[in-house]
Order: structure tokens, then C-alpha cells, then sequence
């Protein structure tokens, strides 16, 4: 399961023991959720072939324009699982019709500078691939940007890729 940088002309991972871990952290994850290799290039409604890359693709334009009714749209039929806090220690699921308010309440209570995917895994590493992306973030109310690191998982969802889960790594 190679993971591919998604933007070569940029640096994947930060370096030094913070990008250690980072990396520790991400490779647990995708050797966590391995399976047989196939390849998965999926065609959507109208023939269109579509990768997972082009599905973050989406994901990544809709955060950054703060448009809660597209992400809603690329949530998995049995619903979205988010962690947040230190360690995962909030675990919340949502179904796909809630996840709407989710991201409208993301979207209310901070403002996206930028969300950008840094790395994503091969799209032939089976029914589920990740990508990890940076989210620099700050509140209506304040100066203060905070950058946080998502790792967003997409399931097959029988002709397309779906997004399942949101982990905040930080």
C-alpha cells in the first residue's frame, strides 16, 4: 500500500521527531486497514471513471469554500465517524443527513485559511484509503491560526468512494 504524494512539488512530511511520529501515526493507520490489493478505479452515475484522488479532490475544494452541502454529499451511506481531542477521545457518528449540521457547525465556528491534502494512499490498496490533510484554521473572533492534521478515510460505497471517517491527529 504505497502512499503517494499528492502535491510533488511539496514537502509530504515535516521533518525532525514531530514528522516522525506523524508519519509513525499515519502508517499505523493505513497497515491497520489493509486488505488484499485490487485495483479500485470506480465509474460514477453518468460513466465518468473516478480514483479515491479525485474524491479528496472534491473534499478538499468543498472545506476550503466551506460548503457543508457537497461534503454532506460525500458522506458513506452507514454514516460519518469523527474523533477529536487528545488521544481520539471524542468519538461522535453521524448520519449522512446530519453530518450536514456538522459541517455547517465546522464551518460557523471556525474560518478555513486552508485545507489542503498532503498525502493520500494508493487507490489500490482496497475497500478503504486514506488521506492525510492539513487544516489551518481560526475563529471569526480572533487573529490566532491553529493548524491541525485530519486523516479522512474513504470507503467503496458500491460504485464510489465515500467518506467514512475524520480523525483529528493534530
Amino acid at each position: 500500500m504505497p502512499l503517494v504524494n499528492a502535491f510533488p512539488r511539496r514537502r509530504a512530511l515535516p521533518v525532525g521527531p514531530a514528522g516522525f511520529g506523524l508519519l509513525l501515526v499515519v502508517g499505523l493507520l493505513v497497515v491497520g486497514s489493509a486488505h488484499p490489493a485490487v485495483a479500485r478505479i470506480v465509474k460514477e452515475r453518468d460513466g465518468e471513471v473516478v480514483a479515491p484522488r479525485a474524491v479528496f479532490g472534491r473534499l478538499a475544494a468543498a472545506w476550503e469554500d466551506g460548503d457543508e452541502e457537497t461534503l454532506a454529499g460525500l458522506v458513506h451511506g452507514d454514516g460519518l465517524r469523527v474523533t477529536a481531542g487528545p488521544s481520539g477521545g471524542r468519538v461522535n457518528h453521524y448520519s449522512p443527513s446530519q453530518a450536514y449540521y456538522y459541517f455547517r457547525n465546522v464551518f460557523r465556528a471556525h474560518r478555513t485559511l486552508l485545507f489542503e491534502f498532503e498525502m493520500m494512499q494508493d487507490a489500490t490498496a482496497g475497500e478503504r484509503v486514506h488521506g492525510m490533510a492539513t487544516w489551518k484554521r481560526r475563529r471569526p473572533d480572533s487573529e490566532h491560526v491553529e493548524v491541525l492534521k485530519l486523516v479522512c478515510t474513504l470507503v467503496r460505497e458500491d460504485d464510489a468512494w465515500k467518506l467514512a471517517e475524520i480523525n483529528t491527529i493534530r
